[in-house]
């Protein structure tokens, strides 16, 4: 039994997330964010893609329609997230970035190549609000964390939107 356990150890760390001994998710970098490494297809294909399409097809599209939460600028999340208008959403028609929360003003949706500046990955609970540059404060109890009333995402998408704000937060 005790190798079944350290095989399914070695699986999950080679995964690209940490895992802690005490059955708790860890997340990437032992950040203890709220995430769960798991053997989903999809969550396995994550480990594999950094692409802004496989991002808004399998994310965004699969997780973020609640009630119609976001899928349009009049629907209730006030962001839009539906295919082909996601990434203007999050970064301007030019794809630079600067588009503010709606949320919280002060802050940028997408920093290219900073997720821990960027609004998008803290809503998604990637980081703690500490970890955000700068130090943030938890969204309010009236939004918190997304995808809101949809389970929190698994640890290999939220590394999948890591490594696509790292590499620049490319439309491809």
């Amino acid at each position: 039994m005790r190798v079944v356990h350290l095989a399914l150890l070695a699986a999950l760390l080679a995964s690209g997330c940490k895992y802690n001994l005490d059955g708790q998710d860890m997340g990437d970098g032992g950040s203890g964010r709220p995430c769960k490494v798991t053997t989903a297809a999809v969550c396995q294909e994550a480990t594999t893609h950094s692409d802004f399409a496989w991002i808004e097809s399998k994310i965004f599209l699969s997780n973020c329609f609640g009630a119609s939460c976001h899928t349009g600028v009049t629907a209730s999340g006030k962001l839009d997230l539906s295919g082909g208008k996601s990434y203007a959403s999050l970064l301007g028609a030019g794809g630079t970035g600067g588009v503010k929360s709606m949320i919280d003003t002060s802050r940028d949706l997408v920093v290219p190549t900073d997720p821990n500046k960027s609004y998008l990955y803290l809503m998604l609970h990637a980081i703690d609000p500490s970890e955000a540059d700068p130090p943030a404060s938890a969204p309010p109890s009236n939004v918190g964390y997304m995808p809101m009333n949809n389970g929190v995402l698994c640890c290999q998408k939220l590394d999948a939107v890591q490594r696509w704000i790292q590499a620049g937060a490319m439309n491809d």
